[in-house]
C-alpha cells in the first residue's frame, strides 16, 4: 500500500479508549503502547491489520491515567460518546511501525508521542509481566462520515480487535496532520524506538 493511501472501506476495528482517540484525531499521539487483552489468543497483543478503524471503548480508562495537560481529552471523549447502545466510528488507522519493549525508558522517551502517565505505563508494565509492551506508530485520520453502528454482543469483553457486522467507508477520509508534518514528526520519533 502506498503510504496515505487507504482503502474504500474497512470491516476491522481497533478496540482503544476513547480518550487516546480524541488525542489522536488532534495530532497530539502518535503511538498506541498496548498488551492483550484478556480474552486474546495468547494473551499477547498482535496487530493484525496495518489498517483499521478504531471502536472507541469506555472500559478501563481513566482520567489518573493521563498526563495533567491531556486530561481534558476525557472530558471531551464522555461528551461525544454515542448513544447507549451504539458506537460511534469516527477515525481509522495506519500502523507505520510496530515494536515491542519490555524497557519502562522507551514509553518515557516518547512522551512527547502519547498522552500516557508514569502511573498508565507502571501499570501496563506489571500486568502479564512476561509479556512485552508493543508499540505502534499511527497515521490517523479523520473519516468524512463517521459511522454509527449498533454494538453487537460480540464486540463486548477484553479483546483489541473486532470484525465489525459492516464495514465503514474511508472513501474520503483526510489525515489529521499532513504528510510534511507526520514525517517531520515521524523522523523525531523513529530514533527513539528500540
Amino acid at each position: 500500500m502506498i503510504p496515505g493511501e487507504l482503502p474504500s472501506e474497512c470491516a476491522v476495528a481497533l478496540k482503544e479508549w476513547a480518550t487516546v482517540l480524541q488525542a489522536l484525531t488532534q495530532g497530539e499521539q502518535l503511538v498506541l503502547i498496548r498488551k492483550g487483552g484478556l480474552i486474546e489468543p495468547g494473551r499477547a497483543f498482535e496487530l493484525r491489520s496495518s489498517v483499521f478503524v478504531f471502536y472507541p471503548t469506555f472500559e478501563h480508562q481513566a482520567v489518573n491515567f493521563l498526563r495533567a495537560p491531556y486530561r481534558r481529552y476525557f472530558e471531551e471523549a464522555l461528551r461525544d460518546r454515542a448513544p447507549k447502545g451504539t458506537v460511534r466510528v469516527a477515525c481509522c488507522g495506519v500502523a507505520v511501525s510496530s515494536v515491542q519493549s519490555a524497557d519502562p525508558g522507551v514509553v518515557e522517551r516518547l512522551s512527547n508521542f502519547h498522552i500516557y502517565n508514569e502511573a498508565f505505563v507502571s501499570q501496563r508494565l506489571k500486568w502479564q509481566p512476561d509479556q512485552p509492551l508493543s508499540i505502534i506508530v499511527i497515521r490517523a485520520y479523520r473519516l468524512a462520515a463517521p459511522s454509527l453502528l449498533p454494538v453487537m454482543p460480540r464486540y463486548a469483553g477484553c479483546t483489541s480487535w473486532v470484525e465489525l457486522e459492516r464495514p465503514v467507508s474511508l472513501q474520503g477520509a483526510q489525515p489529521v496532520l499532513a504528510a510534511a508534518a507526520f514525517q517531520q514528526r515521524l523522523q523525531i520519533l523513529s530514533p527513539l524506538l528500540p
